[in-house]
C-alpha cells in the first residue's frame, strides 16, 4: 500500500500493523460508511480495503469453525450511567451482565462475547 506524495507521481510504502488494518477495515462497517470514503481518508486505494475486508470476513469463517484464530465480533460500548467502584470490564447482552477483571486479556473477552451472542 501507498501513502504520501513527493510531488513526482510516486509515493513512498507505508507497512501497517494488523491492528491498524483491523481498525481500518472496522471503520467501513459504520452506518452510511463507505469503502471509497474511508480509504480516501486513510491515504490507501479502495481495492486494497476491499481485499482487507474479504480476508477479514475469511479470518471470521475460519474462527467460527473452530480454529482458535480470531475474526471480528460486534461489541457495542455504551457509557455507564454511574461511576462503578469496581476495576472491571462488563458484558451485556440482554438482561445478563458478564463482569471480568480488567486484567483478562482481550482474547480472551472476545471469545466470551462470542460466546454470549451465539448462545
Amino acid at each position: 500500500m501507498l501513502d504520501g506524495d513527493d510531488g513526482y507521481g510516486r509515493r513512498k510504502l507505508v507497512q501497517r500493523t494488523a491492528a491498524e488494518r483491523a481498525a481500518i477495515v472496522a471503520e467501513t462497517y459504520a452506518p452510511e460508511a463507505t469503502v471509497a470514503e474511508v480509504a480516501a481518508r486513510h491515504g490507501i486505494q479502495p481495492s486494497q480495503l476491499s481485499a482487507w475486508r474479504s480476508a477479514a470476513r475469511k479470518k471470521g469463517r475460519r474462527a467460527d469453525a473452530g480454529d482458535g484464530s480470531l475474526g471480528f465480533a460486534e461489541i457495542a460500548v455504551v457509557p455507564e450511567p454511574t461511576l462503578s467502584p469496581h476495576d472491571r470490564i462488563e458484558i451485556v447482552c440482554g438482561s445478563l451482565v458478564l463482569r471480568l477483571p480488567k486484567s483478562t486479556p482481550s482474547k480472551r473477552v472476545v471469545e466470551i462475547a462470542r460466546g454470549v451472542v451465539a448462545r
